[in-house]
């Protein structure tokens, strides 16, 4: 076969794949919302909590978890006015990179970096499943 054919078909298998793999939906533009912090006494209550994990996808319960985890603190969410309450003060800026790794680690897909993902937990391994493109990554239990 000659050369120019081989690459003619390269070309058209290459259009194939290319028609085949589903469009990026997102990406690292995620912009989450600016969390509101109120400060009584040693507690520091997230205000607008619910909207951040709406924002990241995930549970509310999953995202404090794993906050009040990474602050070793007690704290509570509650459902009905979407609020997450720490036992502990914290700024705004520790919180923004707390979620900063939080979306790193357990949101963006890390082949692709779409942040279409969700995480699936089978068994005791929790895994990270991209929408997009299908990779599954095994991520560290909170």
């Amino acid at each position: 076969m000659p050369e120019e054919d081989l690459l003619k078909n390269y070309d058209k298998l290459l259009e194939r794949v290319y028609q085949k793999i589903p469009p990026k939906s997102g990406t690292s533009d995620l912009q989450l919302p600016e969390a509101q912090l109120i400060r009584v006494g040693t507690q520091t209550i997230i205000k607008n909590f619910r909207d951040i994990s709406q924002k990241l996808k995930r549970d509310p319960q999953l995202v404090s978890r794993y906050l009040l985890k990474e602050l070793a603190s007690a704290g509570s969410y509650e459902d009905y006015s979407g609020q997450l309450i720490l036992n502990v003060k914290v700024s705004r800026k520790v919180i923004e990179q707390l979620l900063d790794i939080f979306v790193k680690s357990y949101v963006k897909c890390p082949t692709c970096g779409s942040i279409d993902t969700k995480i699936e937990h089978r068994g005791k391994i929790w895994v990270l499943v991209c929408e997009a493109c299908g990779a599954e990554q095994p991520v560290k239990a909170f």
